[in-house]
């Protein structure tokens, strides 16, 4: 009973923890299909909030987890250097957002503070608890717009709000493009691992297709391509030669021949009834390549096959400008990369390149800085796969990593949240018990991996074989 109590209050804060790092998509469920507070800045704060409180552990002030030091001191830095320029060197003509931008920096160091209250055991339950969050938050989003009455086929997929007796009605797609790639891999990471049972591990698969049909829908670029590169990372630390060719001669065999015509048959069988759904798909898929393809042609300085000019779309052209603006700096004004512009100078599309511009040298050095730590501690992670939750984090972060390059600002709220997380538990896993590892290392100080001085090696025992 007891134990069941302590993986219940894990789960609390697991709870916490969704609802402050992927919290966007319900926030906009709840205020705009189901009208609880439209266009509010104060429900927003309520549902982080919220968070935060179930994210508090009972031993909070009392207990303290190590995390990834140097990553948090490059948080730090970072942090408080946009602080600064925030109130000292604005670089936006007529800046207003002083009270917004320090409450979301403020909310970064609370979630980065409370995660270092948090207990390494919540390890057990985080990925069950962020499957079914990412399924209920798609579940918001397909009732949302199956109820939307300006929603129509082969929109990208986002939960709509504005005045519908004007038409001006737009929505997001990106926080529900991040929570449907979240879900594919909390997904993977549940289906593959090992001590998955049958009956979690169908609904593991199930889930995950429907955050990869929910990704497919949003056509958001930077989320499709950060989930290619995490299926082949996936593969190139998980597939050996050996077994591929095991598979292949398996897949030859009576029994696996009559499985996949079974499937394929039902896959038909599906889609000959549900003709609808299949068509929808295919026109995402289609309509998401075509305009790619206009992109690269308009980069080449082709035509399209109807013959007109191509063109860029909006997002691409910022980016564009961002890179022929920072070759003029660098041809004829480096001095303005040294010290930058000032908080909110130009907004550029690039995170990396606008830490650069806007807080010089010292802003690229920090807050790349992260990127570049983590982007080799999530490797190792792969490599390893010491737990579950780490793995989920690292293969996560390659979409943060794409986005660093294709997405937003510096000073946006979502980029410190999936940071934090990975200074918390990222690159300091050898500091876990290794009850909570997939593969106990042969020595065991006490329960953990590392050496305590006033405790002797209790057994040990044989490393197992990496799957």
């Amino acid at each position: 009973m007891f134990r069941l109590l302590q993986k219940l209050d894990y789960m609390r804060m697991v709870l916490g923890i969704c609802m402050v790092y992927d919290g966007y998509p319900l926030i906009f469920f709840f205020k705009e299909t189901l009208r609880l507070a439209p266009n509010s800045t104060a429900f927003t704060a309520g549902f982080m909030a919220l968070g935060f409180v179930l994210m508090v552990p009972f031993t909070v002030f009392r207990k303290l987890y190590m995390p990834n030091i140097l990553g948090l001191y490059l948080m730090l830095t970072s942090i408080a250097l946009m602080m600064f320029y925030m109130v000292y060197y604005v670089g936006e003509p007529g800046y207003g957002g002083l009270v917004m931008d320090g409450m979301y920096f403020a909310f970064a160091l609370i979630f980065l503070f409370l995660l270092i209250n948090v207990p390494n055991d919540i390890i057990e339950v985080a990925i069950p608890v962020i499957v079914a969050f990412t399924l209920l938050s798609n579940l918001g989003l397909i009732y949302a717009m199956i109820t939307d009455p300006t929603w129509v086929l082969g929109q990208r997929a986002a939960i709509n709000y504005g005045s519908t007796e004007t038409g001006e009605r737009s929505g997001n797609p990106h926080p529900f493009a991040r929570n449907a790639l979240l879900g594919v891999v909390a997904c993977g990471v549940w289906a593959f691992d090992k001590r998955t049972s049958l009956i979690p591990r169908v609904f593991a698969l199930f889930t995950g297709a429907v955050s990869a049909a929910i990704l497919v829908m949003t056509q958001t670029r930077s989320s499709i391509l950060a989930f290619a590169i995490i299926i082949f990372l996936f593969l190139f630390y998980n597939v050996r030669p050996a077994q591929v060719k095991a598979a292949a001669r398996g897949l030859v065999k009576p029994i696996p021949l009559m499985t996949i015509a079974v499937f394929i048959g039902g896959v038909i069988y599906f889609l000959r009834r549900n003709y609808q759904i299949y068509a929808l798909l295919y026109g995402y898929v289609v309509g998401f390549i075509e305009r790619n393809t206009e992109n690269i042609y308009a980069l080449l300085g082709m035509k399209t096959a109807a013959g007109y000019t191509a063109s860029y779309d909006a997002s691409s052209v910022t980016r564009t400008v961002s890179t022929g603006f920072l070759g003029n700096v660098l041809v004829g004004h480096m001095e303005m990369l040294v010290f930058g512009n000032g908080f909110k100078f130009l907004y550029l599309d690039i995170p990396l390149l606008e830490a650069w511009i806007d807080f010089g040298m010292l802003g690229l050095l920090t807050f790349g800085g992260l990127f570049v730590l983590f982007t080799y501690h999530s490797l190792r992670a792969m490599q390893t796969n010491l737990n579950p939750f780490t793995t989920f984090l690292a293969y996560s972060f390659i979409m943060l990593l794409v986005q660093a390059f294709t997405n937003g600002r510096p000073n946006e709220i979502w980029y410190w949240y999936p940071l934090a997380l990975m200074i918390r538990f990222v690159g300091v896993e050898h500091l876990f018990p290794i009850r909570l590892w997939n593969n106990p290392p042969a020595t065991d100080y006490g329960g953990y991996a590392v050496p305590n001085p006033t405790l002797e090696p209790t057994s040990t025992a044989p490393v197992e074989s990496k799957a």
